[in-house]
């Protein structure tokens, strides 16, 4: 038979057992509140960031449709005239000029005059790109710098400008990853068959998904002019958060519908959710793993005899 001197030490056991599992418990709770707090921060900023860049696209939008119709032939036929050239020239600089004063690349070809009095709209914007498939909708500037990305989309330097004909190939490039914006973070999710939209000078563009590649940085063989089409890539880097190579999503120009989809509609990003909910299902099921298998046992069977 036990006596009491044996089952003191044993109780008391238990209670320190109990209050250090209590310990372990409340602090995987708190790293849980920890990682969730910076997680829902994020998302928060991202779409108040998306929803601005959105708005600054539309707004974008409606500053050209008040154009005059005289005023849209007119950009549109420079637009046009500009595309003719560049293919002509076998498009001699793709990304970016050297600036002569610092022998640096200047992706956004300040230089070029021509190319930054073409499609001239109002805070630098040319146009706007959407993809209701991911419901992103971003104003486009001319370059690739980080003053054109830094908000919104940028164009391509030596790749035609997104008013659509025969032997045009226009680029859209955005970052991707960047904690505070959405932009192209989730371009991978595109496949053939999605259609994107792009508008400028009062026009609205469609192009359907045909190939979705990878390639190095300094291939350009993939965003060059192809004879006789009418192509658009979307640019961004890959793998995620390594940004070692392009990912490069392209499409063929097609009928436009009477009504595009809005992006509002667009299934909504899970990734981040998905990795909230495996952090807290991982430190639930860490803590509750480091309460000792006694507790349990003995925590009911001592509640059962009324000790």
């Amino acid at each position: 038979m036990t006596t009491a001197a044996e089952t003191a030490p044993t109780r008391r056991n238990l209670r320190i057992r109990a209050r250090r599992s209590r310990r372990l418990l409340a602090a995987a709770v708190t790293c849980l509140i920890l990682g969730l707090v910076p997680l829902t921060s994020v998302l928060i900023v991202q779409g108040v960031n998306s929803s601005h860049a959105a708005a600054q696209a539309e707004r974008q939008e409606r500053a050209m449709e008040r154009w005059t119709p005289a005023e849209q032939r007119h950009a549109l036929a420079q637009a046009h005239a500009y595309n003719r050239t560049l293919y002509k020239s076998s498009q001699h600089a793709i990304g970016a000029v050297m600036d002569v004063r610092t022998s640096e690349p200047d992706f956004a070809a300040k230089t070029d005059k021509t190319y930054w009095n073409t499609l001239k709209g109002p805070q630098g914007v040319m146009g706007t790109i959407r993809i209701p498939s991911i419901g992103v909708t971003l104003p486009i500037r001319h370059g690739s710098d980080e003053a054109a990305l830094a908000n919104g989309a940028g164009h391509l330097y030596g790749t035609s400008l997104p008013v659509g004909g025969k032997d045009t190939h226009t680029v859209i490039t955005a970052h991707r990853g960047v904690p505070d914006k959405e932009l192209f973070t989730r371009l991978d999710e595109l496949k053939k068959g999605d259609v994107f939209y792009l508008t400028a000078a009062g026009g609205t563009l469609a192009y359907r998904v045909t190939r979705v590649q990878e390639t190095d940085p300094s291939d350009t063989s993939l965003v060059r002019i192809e004879q006789g089409k009418d192509l658009a890539t979307l640019l961004t880097c890959t793998p995620y958060g390594v940004n070692t190579r392009r990912l490069l999503v392209t499409g063929k120009r097609v009928s436009m519908p009477d009504d595009a989809p809005n992006v509002e509609d667009a299934p909504q990003d899970r990734k981040p959710l998905l990795v909230g909910a495996g952090t807290s299902l991982t430190v639930m099921f860490i803590g509750c793993s480091l309460i000792p298998p006694e507790k349990h046992a003995q925590g009911l069977h001592m509640k059962g005899t009324g000790h």
